[in-house]
């Protein structure tokens, strides 16, 4: 009777079952429209930010500029120069800003991220490969390779980044608060909100939802800026060395705190949105729930988020392959029709799509009508791409929603049943039973 208790209680300790009812809450209609909405105008507000400026210094193709023997000024642009070489990218910048037309930071982040995600993928799914802790190596250098990345935009682009990281992280708390308390109540209640309840719950709560995320980065912000005013001083003759001395033993303390919460950010920074989903709670509260959790079981935290990237992985591979073979069937069959002379005017208007590629650059175009059949296509392209990501953008804030119950479960002893608001009935609402 004990040993079968404790077996039990092992299994409902894993919680296998509820971590694997993110793959059905990612599918939600509600949930996958609401985050793709947010890929949109995330999209959107960076391309419009690059037609507006084109401040990315390239490679100049046109004659004129004098190109050095130096291999550091032959590379594509001004941040291949500066993940290689940072130390140089003011002198790449120096010696091509008058030759070339400039790129947007936006269009320059997404291809790089693209290439690196791509890169990752491929060398995980390498089977011939027989190191795979290599392969695994490897996709955290590239996450590395994108988090210096946007160092790089932070540094040499400040302002457009200003802007554009601001937008970003307003859609991320309206966008991710609605999907997490859609997912909130589903996997609680098996409730399904509609979209208007979402976003009612989004605008009702966007102070907490503001809140949570900006008093650690206002903390770090503010200590950093004391450290930063103190190594300022430091530069006065005579004074500036004896401040440095005598300060020094608050300048560690402070790095110490400022350690403290960058790794407890990092780590259940995650939970802001879903404790604010499930409680609707203040800020405040919201930042003390998710770090304590952390804190309390950082290995249950581990093993739940371990297997929530395994799913995850799963989920995002499953959606490729998919769109993959829906893709690579629509152009069989099209190119079949194609006659032998004329197959080249399909290369011209749409790439044959790869598993990794399902967005590539045809064949350049012989005239008007191919380039707007080109542009039809390539639209219809993005959209499934939009697409694709919607589902990612979905399984995350549905999967650090189900983490947050299991990880209050473990920690309040509070049922993942119990979540904070009344049913609210509205257009698009259903019940749904297992």
């Amino acid at each position: 009777m004990v040993r079968e208790h404790s077996i039990r209680q092992m299994w409902d300790d894993l919680a296998l079952p509820e971590l694997t009812r993110t793959l059905r809450l990612a599918i939600g209609p509600t949930k996958i429209l609401l985050s793709f909405v947010f890929v949109v105008l995330l999209c959107g507000g960076g391309l419009l930010m690059d037609l507006l400026t084109r401040s990315v210094v390239v490679l100049p193709v046109q004659a004129g500029a004098a190109v050095p023997a130096d291999s550091i000024f032959r590379k594509a642009d001004e941040l291949a120069v500066y993940l290689e070489n940072p130390s140089r990218t003011e002198e790449y910048i120096r010696l091509y800003r008058d030759y070339t037309e400039g790129r947007g930071v936006f269009q320059t982040l997404w291809t790089h991220f693209a290439e690196r995600f791509n890169h990752a993928t491929t060398r995980l799914l390498d089977l011939s490969s027989s190191n795979f802790f290599a392969n695994l190596a490897n996709a955290g250098h590239n996450l590395w390779l994108c988090l210096r990345s946007l160092v790089w935009a932070v540094t040499y682009h400040p302002f457009y980044s200003a802007v554009y990281f601001t937008y970003v992280g307003l859609l991320i708390c309206f966008f991710g608060g609605a999907v997490c308390r859609c997912a909130a109540l589903e996997f609680a209640r098996f409730e399904k909100p509609g979209m208007g309840e979402a976003l009612h719950f989004a605008r009702e709560q966007w102070k907490s939802l503001l809140t949570a995320p900006l008093v650690p980065l206002g903390m770090l912000t503010g200590m950093g800026a004391v450290i930063f005013l103190v190594g300022l001083a430091g530069n006065i003759p005579w004074f500036g060395e004896l401040l440095l001395g005598l300060l020094i033993g608050l300048l560690y303390l402070i790095g110490l705190a400022m350690s403290i919460l960058l790794l407890a950010t990092l780590t259940g920074g995650w939970f802001f949105f879903p404790a604010v989903a499930y409680e609707k709670t203040t800020g405040l509260d919201a930042i003390g729930r998710a770090f304590s959790y952390v804190i309390n079981q950082p290995l249950w935290m581990l093993f739940y988020t371990v297997v929530e990237l395994i799913l995850g992985t799963l989920f995002y591979l499953a959606i490729r392959l998919f769109v993959f073979l829906f893709l690579r069937l629509t152009y069989t069959l099209v190119s079949l029709g194609f006659t032998k002379t004329q197959i080249e005017k399909l290369h011209r208007i749409w790439a044959e799509p790869t598993f990794f590629h399902l967005l590539d650059s045809p064949m350049k175009a012989a005239n008007w009508s191919e380039k707007i059949a080109w542009g039809m296509i390539y639209v219809s392209l993005l959209f499934i791409v939009a697409a694709v990501m919607a589902l990612v953008v979905s399984y995350f804030f549905s999967a650090i929603t189900v983490l947050y119950a299991l990880m209050r479960k473990k920690v309040d002893k509070i049922g993942i049943t119990q979540v904070e608001g009344p049913a609210e009935t509205c257009s698009g609402e259903s019940k749904d039973s297992l």
